[in-house]
């Protein structure tokens, strides 16, 4: 699996290497998206801890994701929204919404509302 997806989490979010493991073999794209979401559920579970390094993981990881999100096509920008951030979505509450925002960049939080709205 080298894809741009795939290679900048395997390179930037040491603890993903045994995400790509645990995934089957198979086509690179659906394995592209079924990273992106179990990175997703990390992150999430990472942002609602009391842990100070975990929350601080989950912003590593957002920030990974801005990398790859401004610096995409297409192709890339889609999948980051229908797996990444629509993951995010499911576990987010009104009172997190804004401190989680603070972490995307502009243009990666115009995609967070962007896939907020549309579902």
């Amino acid at each position: 699996m080298k894809t741009k997806i795939s290679e900048t989490i395997r390179q930037w979010i040491p603890l993903s290497q045994t995400w790509i493991n645990e995934l089957p073999e198979g086509d690179e794209s659906i394995l592209q998206y079924m990273l992106l979401k179990r990175t997703a559920q990390c992150c999430s579970e990472m942002l609602n801890s009391d842990n100070e390094a975990d929350i601080a993981l989950a912003q590593n990881i957002i920030k990974v994701i801005n990398l790859l999100y401004t610096s995409g096509n297409h192709y890339i920008k889609n999948a980051i929204e229908n797996e990444f951030f629509s993951e995010l979505i499911v576990q987010e509450t009104p009172a997190g919404l804004k401190k989680h925002l603070d972490y995307f960049s502009k243009e990666s939080r115009e995609g967070y509302l962007k896939t907020i709205l549309e579902n």
